[in-house]
């Protein structure tokens, strides 16, 4: 698995996180690596985006703490002007049109 963060501040953002074997935890002991690591940079913390269709990362990550903490309507239209090979149909045959963002609070411990 892979998991790629920026930590920007108290903010750390999860760019990306992927697993080659899905249903096995690779992600979530990813996910516990980087709140840790942004515990010890001091981050309030954790966030995240994806797209509306993607429903399997929304799962993912509510079930480990996250929360909506944003969703830009219409956003991808916007995305495609930059770039313009973001597909306008995702998973599950959804129509690939918002962002959502996601957000887990570090409280100190």
């Amino acid at each position: 698995g892979l998991v790629t963060y920026n930590i920007t501040g108290e903010d750390c953002e999860v760019v990306s996180i992927d697993s080659l074997c899905q249903f096995m935890g690779v992600g979530t002991l990813l996910l516990e690596r980087v709140e840790e690591v942004a515990r010890a940079a001091g981050c309030a913390r954790l966030w995240a985006i994806t797209t509306n269709d993607n429903l399997d990362a929304q799962r993912f990550f509510q079930k480990r703490g996250f929360v909506l903490s944003a969703v830009r309507l219409g956003s991808m239209s916007k995305i495609r002007l930059l770039k313009p090979n973001v597909p306008k149909v995702g998973y599950y045959g959804i129509p690939v049109r918002d962002e959502i963002e996601l957000t887990k609070p570090l409280p100190p411990r």
